[in-house]
């Protein structure tokens, strides 16, 4: 194998990495902008599109998020100019501000812990929370799952005191808070 080959299966790797972590944060940033799921998932895809086809190099997991928040605000902004016309000089002074760039990073951050956390739940547990955090009631949960409400709320008592044990009770708060608007 020669080394140009070694690169290319290297820059894979790294490549489908950065995009497995960060894809489903970036579709849901993106869909603060268009108001549209499918549309926020093939903006982000663009952005990737062209981070592989420039072959961006990237010196730290700090600036790949930066990277990639500016990238997906900035399509975003150039699709609703072109498609919507709308007035993108208001909407730019609101969301260029650096200390929403910064909350979107923690965010994500915030989102991936929590991801992580949830993995560890009893299948049931997990799904029940993700539907929560996604919005549903409680009923519309049972609907979905097939359960009664009393089990939903079993579970998730049980997930949050698994949560609150790996995170102490005041991060819990603050985990949940900061993932309100997602």
């Amino acid at each position: 194998m020669s080394s140009d080959t070694i690169q290319i299966a290297d820059r894979t790797i790294e490549f489908k990495q950065i995009f497995e972590t960060h894809f489903t944060a970036l579709c849901l940033f993106a869909n603060r902008f268009v108001n549209n799921e499918d549309l926020a998932k093939d903006l982000v895809q663009e952005v990737f599109i062209r981070i592989w086809k420039a072959k961006t190099h990237f010196i730290s997991e700090k600036t790949i998020k930066t990277y990639l928040y500016l990238s997906t605000r900035n399509i975003c902004l150039d699709h609703i100019k072109k498609e919507q016309k709308v007035q993108v000089t208001q909407l730019t002074d609101t969301l260029t501000d650096e200390n929403s760039i910064q909350l979107e990073l923690l965010r994500e951050d915030t989102y991936t812990l929590l991801e992580e956390v949830i993995k560890q739940l009893p299948e049931q547990a997990g799904k029940i929370i993700w539907l929560n955090m996604n919005g549903l009631s409680n009923t519309d949960i049972a609907e979905e799952l097939n359960i009664s409400i009393n089990t939903i709320k079993t579970h998730k008592k049980s997930a949050y005191k698994k949560i609150r044990e790996i995170f102490g009770e005041p991060y819990l708060y603050l985990l949940l808070l900061a993932l309100q608007e997602l």
